[in-house]
């Protein structure tokens, strides 16, 4: 079961690329595979553990307090009774998938290759105007193999979990130093590809990682710290010099530079604005889990918002507006659990301190709660987002020495 797992988990990174259904379904064989392993050796430990039980609060109150008082219940029961497969899906990679040491290498191949596949081709398609392997043509912002401009996001979230997970077992000694090195080539790589695609939010949110990593590196001490700022300088200075040369990169800056002047008369405000209104009009359970494109055109029709999406493009706003506080505020104790979990790794100091930078790094990518995002509910974000998520955890879980031995 565990070969099984660790096969799947490995195939998500390309399944997000090029089919999205198998992704999902990637997911509910690991969450499926691992109730499956629990029943069999009665190992339901894993249920008392702070973050996931929290998690597992949330699902209870999704589905016994928000979607049975929903505009649309059957909307709402059909998300939340199906996020139970994230929670699972969670804990087996945490706490039984990535420790084991074969596992951890096999997925870390899996994931490297494929992002060096996805971010070569939409190299590729910054020079040739279309996509090798996606066959999208180019406007305004690079695809690589998917059929939207997500790519950039794409490789930000997968990539600095990735290289979380291989500075951790390279830190560990159980992985080989050449095997670390086409992480150190292939993640600049990325990132690279990351500003060229000229998504604003993945960029921005790579800043920021790239921030905190340096923060972690800085820490090490020593020669690390020059490491640092000549790190620091270099990026700087190449953003610069694509600015300089890009003049669609610089139109994308240009436009982010007129959103945030006027957020509340840009779309994003509207969205966030209507957010708030359905949260302060149903501020106990919200409109109901996914309510929110079915309820906006009412809002429409009444002139507070110039057009509709399915969603109010921020996942706390999205958090509010579909679960309310009962929702919310248990999801904000399960960010913070992660997060200072990152926050106390500093204390182990020297080279764990990058570990730390890169792990706030990646929660940086998928919980910065300023960025405009897409929906933190629905399939391939949520399945990116989540994945990005624990396989962090499970790098700093590692590099705490918390690695289970049953892995069977």
């Amino acid at each position: 079961m565990h070969l099984a797992a660790t096969f799947f988990l490995s195939t998500i990174p390309a399944f997000l690329l090029f089919a999205r259904g198998a992704a999902d379904g990637a997911v509910v064989l690991i969450t499926l595979l691992f109730l499956v392993r629990s029943a069999v050796h009665r190992d339901w430990s894993w249920v008392r553990q702070s973050d996931i039980a929290i998690l597992l609060v949330i699902w209870l109150i999704m589905n016994l307090l928000v979607s049975p008082f929903a505009e649309f219940s059957g909307k709402s029961f059909g998300r939340s009774a199906s996020w139970l497969r994230f929670v699972v899906f969670y804990a087996a990679v945490t706490r039984w998938i990535l420790v084991d040491q074969k596992a951890v290498r096999w997925v870390l191949i899996a994931s490297l290759t494929t992002i060096m596949v996805a971010a070569a081709d939409a190299f590729y398609q910054f020079f040739a105007g279309y996509s090798l392997l996606g066959g999208q043509p180019m406007t305004g912002r690079l695809t690589g193999p998917l059929d939207r401009p997500n790519i950039g996001i794409y490789l930000a979230k997968t990539g600095f979990a990735t290289f979380t997970l291989a500075l951790a077992l390279y830190l560990s000694d159980m992985m080989k130093q050449n095997a670390f090195r086409i992480g150190l080539v292939v993640s600049p790589f990325a990132l690279m590809i990351v500003f060229l695609s000229g998504e604003r939010t993945a960029s921005v949110l790579s800043l920021l990682a790239i921030g905190c990593s340096l923060v972690g590196l800085f820490l090490v001490g020593g020669k690390s710290r020059l490491a640092a700022a000549g790190i620091a300088v270099f990026v700087f200075g190449g953003i610069g010099a694509l600015l300089t040369i890009s003049d669609r990169i610089l139109a994308r800056v240009m436009a982010l530079g007129d959103v945030v002047s006027d957020y509340s008369g840009s779309i994003y405000g509207e969205l966030t604005s209507l957010g708030w209104r359905l949260f302060t009009e149903n501020p106990i359970v919200g409109t109901g889990m996914g309510n929110f494109g079915l309820v906006c055109p009412e809002y429409q029709a009444r002139g507070l918002i110039s057009e509709c999406h399915p969603h109010p493009h921020n996942f706390y706003v999205e958090w509010l507006s579909d679960t309310g506080l009962l929702g919310t505020l248990p999801w904000l104790v399960f960010v913070g659990m992660i997060v200072w979990a990152g926050l106390r790794h500093f204390r182990n100091g020297h080279s764990q301190s990058l570990v730390a930078g890169l792990y706030l790094g990646t929660m940086v990518l998928s919980l910065f709660p300023l960025a405009a995002t897409q929906s933190a509910f629905s399939n391939w974000p949520a399945i990116m987002a989540w994945n990005s998520i624990a396989v962090a955890v499970a790098a700093l879980r590692l590099s705490q020495g918390k690695v289970d031995k049953s892995a069977a």
